[in-house]
């Protein structure tokens, strides 16, 4: 029987998935993980020239950004084999990397995205972000999460074969896959963590779940290759973000994340900066600093 490769490689990613996963161990509160990376999510300073943002990340303490190569983002994704490699130089410079590349990738087989990973892949970059899923709530939801599950093993079979894995973000809403974790869990535990992984939302996991956010942890942790924090607050029953620290998120989070043996990037979220002009990325900073030095205390 002749098939391609890559049929090949889709066709093993259950085998290996199947493999039966063993919980992280947990160890003392005063346990630290070793060299947890952390990365700056560059939403708010896409306004800055790849140097300068580079080198105001690099004097900050910061190990790398999360970079944005996806629609509206810093490198569209019809440019990313031809400008991505010049950021990766530019990080370089200052010694900082990719840590997470945010993409709009969704399936394998969408416009440049196979070149996109390919590209990155040649540069190093070894995790990326997908793009989100909806429910359509007019539907069986378990139905849904089985529909999407080849386009995740297509997914899972390319990142094989380039040594990259993609994390999804769980995120807050009433119609977004992986809002609630568990059906993030129902979607992943038979891919390989390697190659299909989850972007842990601490904010997100809270807004949703705010006394279960713990189990649902436990639950995905095995599938966790990066972890996304900021804070936020509730005012007049809407969620707020606030700078880190100020918020709901508190310190039970960090030390549950020191226990679980974690070691993969953590990216740092400012959602409450929207800055859309150089002077009001640069005003920013200062804001970026503050939330930094919270983070590494809590991490490192």
């Amino acid at each position: 029987m002749n098939i391609s490769r890559r049929e090949w490689i889709r066709n093993s990613v259950f085998t290996a998935g199947a493999t039966a996963l063993p919980s992280p161990p947990l160890h003392g509160a005063d346990s630290k993980p070793a060299n947890i990376p952390i990365a700056f999510f560059e939403k708010p300073l896409q306004s800055l020239s790849a140097d300068e943002l580079a080198e105001r990340l690099a004097e900050i303490g910061f190990d790398g950004v999360e970079a944005t190569v996806r629609k509206g983002g810093r490198i569209e994704p019809e440019k990313a084999k031809d400008e991505l490699p010049a950021l990766v130089t530019t990080l370089k410079k200052h010694k900082l990397e990719i840590l997470v590349m945010a993409s709009s990738i969704s399936r394998a087989d969408q416009p440049h995205a196979e070149d996109t990973l390919r590209t990155a892949a040649k540069l190093g970059v070894k995790r990326y972000r997908l793009s989100g899923f909806r429910y359509d709530l007019k539907k069986p939801i378990l139905a849904q999460l089985d529909a999407l599950k080849p386009q995740l093993r297509d997914l899972a079979a390319l990142n094989r074969e380039l040594g990259l894995t993609a994390v999804y973000q769980n995120h807050a809403g009433g119609s977004n896959v992986g809002g609630q974790i568990w059906d993030l869990h129902y979607l992943m535990k038979d891919f390989d963590p390697r190659e299909i992984a989850v972007a842990y939302d601490i904010r997100h996991a809270k807004v949703e779940g705010m006394s279960a956010w713990e189990i649902n942890f436990q639950l995905i942790r095995p599938w966790i290759q990066a972890v996304y924090v900021k804070d936020y607050t509730i005012e007049n029953g809407r969620v707020v973000n606030v700078p880190m620290g100020e918020g709901l998120v508190g310190d039970k989070f960090y030390q549950t994340l020191r226990q679980s043996d974690f070691s993969a990037p953590v990216s740092l979220h400012i959602p409450y900066l929207r800055s859309k002009t150089r002077a009001e990325a640069l005003a920013g900073m200062d804001q970026i600093k503050k939330d930094f030095a919270y983070l590494k205390k809590q991490v490192q």
